[in-house]
């Protein structure tokens, strides 16, 4: 798939049509250089928070194409949502397969949040993760490592790898979306070696969250009686804390993502996943008592600037804790200037080299991460 579809996007995709609104960034996690591609939506206004939908790559595959292939900025735009597209190293995410990387995604996540919340209006208690393949069983390994942070996820094509399961305890009941074709090759409906069987996984959150075990089974209405495939949705309520299980099972269905406009196998055009999973998302939120100190800290402590606006030096007090990092980021998301100080209560910022404009200044300090706009003039 990864050759085709950038081949299409480069030769034929005029798909992005408000360009000014997608940011290309990078952040430092684990020595390593993290980088994504963020969407905002059309009528974004700062200060007005926003749910966040991440949305993972399939393996092999990358950011650009993931947002192509599954239109997820569109549905971003009509239903005024942020949208982020991160990239895996090697075009991977690392979920517990044999021989993989020690990379670590699911920190590289959860410092995204952060640094997500620090330069967009975000609402923490909003945030989301679906993905294809490799990508939603990265949304499940979130799920189980990051259910203070995940308020719901949304898997197509993916799963989990067999006994990954044993070692998953959310401790609360997640929401759950899963789409999956019963003529899948890639990550069989019947399971494999590196791939739980789809209804497997399906009842272990059914378990999970505590829901009935009998369905309610409802037809997709064959909207597109030529798509060599059908669907129905199974799902499963009476669950803790009024969360669901929801499992699109697509007859005939492939490797694939229903609706999506450029067709790879047999591919369900009955329903648009990227609609259906926003459409089950925004249907929840996190208990506010799970949000971290660190999406707290803005309203519990402040930084003194003098001056602001600035124009050859910007210094920094911080009264009740130390300084360890401080970073410049431009308004398209960049980071301009950075530098590790020594855990000091007052640093000074020279910024002779820096344009005039607004800038969003992020201070790690001992128990998060600080956020301020800064001027120079």
């Amino acid at each position: 798939m990864k050759n085709i579809l950038l081949a299409f996007f480069l030769f034929g995709s005029l798909s992005f049509s408000h360009a000014q609104q997608d940011i290309l960034g990078t952040i430092m996690h684990d020595g390593l250089t993290r980088d994504y591609r963020l969407h905002l939506p059309t009528n974004y206004v700062e200060g007005d928070e926003l749910p966040l939908v991440f949305n993972l790559h399939g393996y092999t595959s990358q950011a650009i194409e993931q947002e192509f292939y599954t239109s997820m900025s569109t549905v971003a735009d009509n239903n005024n949502f942020i949208v982020c597209h991160p990239n895996g190293i090697n075009n991977a995410w690392v979920v517990g397969f044999q021989g993989e990387s020690n990379v670590d995604d699911v920190g590289f996540i959860d410092a995204l949040i952060d640094e997500l919340s620090s330069l967009y209006s975000i609402n923490a208690r909003k945030i989301y993760s679906t993905g294809m393949s490799n990508g939603g069983y990265m949304s499940f390994k979130l799920a189980c490592e990051l259910p203070n942070r995940i308020a719901a996820i949304a898997s197509v094509t993916g799963s989990m790898v067999p006994g990954e399961q044993n070692s998953c305890n959310p401790g609360r009941a997640i929401p759950v979306m899963q789409i999956h074709g019963t003529a899948d090759p890639t990550v069989p409906y019947a399971g494999a070696v590196h791939a739980l069987a789809t209804e497997t996984l399906v009842d272990w959150w059914v378990n999970n969250n505590g829901c009935a075990t009998e369905p309610a089974v409802t037809d997709v209405p064959d909207i597109d009686t030529e798509d060599g495939c059908t669907a129905e949705l199974y799902e499963y309520t009476s669950c803790n804390d009024n969360t669901k299980v929801e499992f699109y099972k697509v007859t005939g269905g492939e490797h694939t993502w229903p609706g999506a406009g450029f067709i790879i196998g047999v591919t369900n055009q009955d329903f648009i996943a990227s609609q259906v999973i926003w459409d089950f998302f925004k249907q929840y939120e996190l208990p506010e008592e799970l949000i971290s100190d660190t999406q707290i800290l803005n309203d519990e402590l402040t930084l003194d600037l003098s001056p602001n606006p600035f124009r050859d030096v910007l210094n920094i007090r911080s009264e009740n804790t130390g300084i360890e990092t401080v970073e410049l980021f431009n308004i398209t998301g960049q980071l301009v200037w950075r530098k590790e100080f020594g855990n000091e209560n007052i640093v000074n910022i020279p910024t002779e080299d820096l344009s005039n404009g607004a800038y969003i200044m992020k201070v790690k300090v001992a128990r998060g991460l600080l956020t301020k706009k800064v001027i120079k003039n």
